[in-house]
């Protein structure tokens, strides 16, 4: 489907037509980030004219250091 619709609209304007086919589970996953930030991971299920499903694993912050970082700075001290 996404290159039938490529092929049918190259362009929008002067930029190429860029297409990205989900399922609903991805998007219905999205939507729920705010509200899952207690859990290490999760996963959602949509059931419409078809079946959706995406598992999600939030990502530890690390306010922009990276591992290396954190543990040189550990070792000044």
């Amino acid at each position: 489907m996404p290159a039938s619709l490529i092929e049918a609209i190259p362009q929008i304007g002067d930029h190429d037509t860029a297409v990205l086919m989900h399922n609903d589970g991805v998007v219905q996953g999205l939507s729920e980030i705010p509200f899952m930030q207690d859990v290490e991971r999760w996963g959602v299920l949509t059931i419409g004219t078809g079946l959706g499903n995406a598992r999600f694993t939030n990502r530890h912050k690390d306010n922009g250091k990276n591992k290396k970082d954190k543990d040189e700075n550990d070792k000044e001290k």
